[in-house]
């Protein structure tokens, strides 16, 4: 089957890194119109620019803290004077910092709301506005399983993710009517640089896993891709769990 994702224009936050830079690579290859967003990690952002464009020169990078409005509006801006449109953003920005909550400052719980939950929000409400005026576009928004199931230690975290969940589902009841999906994916457990060395956590997903190949990564790069094309065009205020973890 053939899910023809070649000049569409797509946007990832936080995609100098991790499951972002997956996903950046992923759709560069299938001839996408890509824009890596970061905030501090310039050279890793620059690294990948330049791997990139050695086989897909229709990819640009730009620098932008998606908890402050003026950065995401030049995000918005950049992309539309580059490449005239957007046709996907993937909300993938996202940080985690644990603690028990009688241990957990102020500080240390709005940062990763503000990241998480209010960067998606800054995010959609800038690049909604153009697809509006399109009348077409696809949201996909990065949550996560313990926004559903929660987890000790990550109750802001947690929090996020599930906010993440709400937030899909009343959007798309909002954007529908424009012809703009807007969907929530749920990852298993994933490597990146978040957890790369937390084996306690491995451990224990694969554990819970109904299968014994752990192919996480690529079955979420292949779904998001899917759901990218026009191959899903009626979907929309869905969550969708990439895992075969029984609870």
């Amino acid at each position: 089957m053939n899910i023809d994702l070649r000049d569409k224009v797509v946007v990832v936050t936080g995609s100098s890194k991790g499951i972002g830079k997956e996903l950046i690579k992923a759709f560069a290859k299938e001839g996408s119109q890509i824009v890596i967003n970061y905030f501090q990690s310039e050279e890793a952002a620059n690294q990948l620019y330049n791997q990139i464009i050695k086989h897909n020169k229709k990819c640009i990078r730009i620098k932008a803290d998606v908890t402050n409005q003026a950065d995401v509006d030049h995000l918005c801006s950049e992309t539309i004077s580059t490449f005239g449109r957007i046709d996907v953003l993937v909300n993938n920005a996202g940080i985690c910092d644990d603690n028990l909550i009688q241990l957990m400052p102020e500080e240390q719980w709005r940062r990763v709301i503000d990241v998480n939950l209010t960067g998606t929000f800054l995010c959609c409400r800038a690049f909604s506005k153009i697809m509006i005026r399109q009348g077409f576009g696809s949201i996909i928004n990065i949550s996560s399983l313990k926004g559903q199931g929660g987890c000790e230690g990550q109750t802001n975290y947690s929090a996020s993710k599930a906010g993440l969940i709400g937030f899909t589902k009343s959007l798309a009841k909002e954007l529908g009517m424009y012809n703009i999906s807007v969907n929530a994916l749920c990852p298993g457990f994933i490597v990146t640089d978040l957890n790369r060395h937390n084996d306690e956590k491995r451990k224990i997903a694969m554990e819970k896993s109904l299968m014994s190949i752990d192919n996480s990564l690529h079955d979420l790069l292949n779904f998001i891709l899917f759901l990218s094309s026009d191959r899903l065009l009626g979907v929309s205020g869905q969550v969708f769990n990439i895992d075969s973890r029984c609870k």
